[in-house]
């Protein structure tokens, strides 16, 4: 063990502080080596000490792999579901990324997603039933950041278009089959995100129809509050179209229960091919 007598080799700082991540404080806890000394030598071997802002990292965090398809994935997926904000203050250098699920399946998507980067935190089930969960990331995520975070760009190439969409779909799209007919639909408050999913669908082939908007802003619902503004509805129904359409998301869906149910829809769309 280092004391304070002996040498203090670079090899030693570079496993102790780099690799292993340990505070000053910690080194002098763990091997009675002031922390005035180990700073100093920091200098000397000219190993850059930690920031304020990582210092006060607890946890293992890893960057974003930068991988296209990946980033217009989360941003569809943020838009639809999560909470994303700087985690104390706009000076952090962490993002808390979270929300609120009664699906088990989506705690397991969202624990899938971030783990590799960061600390997942999950609470316990309130009254009904929905879980918390909350990841904690480095800044390598602040593209997912509101005021920042621009998904404009996944139109340029088909695969990342479907990419956003396929994390738009697993947060806010629906598949279902209503007489008899499957339905691939999106919903949102936001009417400029789900024009931007009919310009891309119809961009790379896939027809679709009218965006509907409903009239209920102003309505209680049944959690109490008045809605602030109308809900606007993007569906696909015609045969060939669904086909389609769940051919170029399959790569890209990742929510276990969308799945299921899109393998229910190509079902439907097998039987009605045989019927007809």
């Amino acid at each position: 063990m280092h004391t304070m007598s002996t040498t203090i080799t670079k090899a030693f700082l570079m496993d102790a502080y780099v690799r292993k991540s340990l505070s000053t404080w910690a080194i002098e806890k763990k091997f009675g080596i002031p922390r005035s000394r180990v700073y100093s030598l920091l200098k000397r071997y000219d190993i850059m000490p930690r920031t304020i802002v990582q210092s006060h990292v607890r946890y293992a965090r890893a960057d974003f792999s930068g991988d296209l398809c990946d980033k217009a994935y989360l941003i569809g997926f943020a838009i639809g579901d999560l909470r994303v904000r700087k985690h104390n203050g706009p000076q952090s250098g962490t993002i808390s990324i979270g929300c609120g699920s009664t699906k088990p399946a989506q705690i397991r998507l969202i624990t899938n997603l971030f783990s590799k980067y960061g600390r997942v935190w999950k609470g316990k089930p309130d009254k009904r039933g929905a879980i918390n969960i909350e990841a904690f990331v480095n800044t390598t995520f602040s593209f997912l950041l509101p005021g920042i975070c621009d998904y404009h760009w996944c139109i340029k190439h088909k695969k990342h278009f479907f990419a956003f969409l396929g994390g738009f779909t697993d947060a806010e799209g629906s598949f279902f089959i209503s007489n008899n007919q499957a339905f691939v639909s999106w919903g949102n408050y936001d009417s400029k995100i789900l024009r931007f999913i009919k310009t891309g669908l119809e961009k790379f082939g896939i027809s679709t129809p009218k965006i509907y908007t409903d009239s209920l802003k102003g309505l209680v619902g049944s959690h109490g509050y008045a809605r602030n503004e109308n809900y606007h509805h993007l569906s696909c129904v015609r045969k060939e179209v669904v086909w389609t359409l769940l051919k170029e998301l399959d790569p890209f869906l990742l929510h276990e229960d969308k799945r299921v149910k899109m393998t229910c829809l190509r079902k439907n769309l097998i039987m009605r091919r045989t019927q007809s």
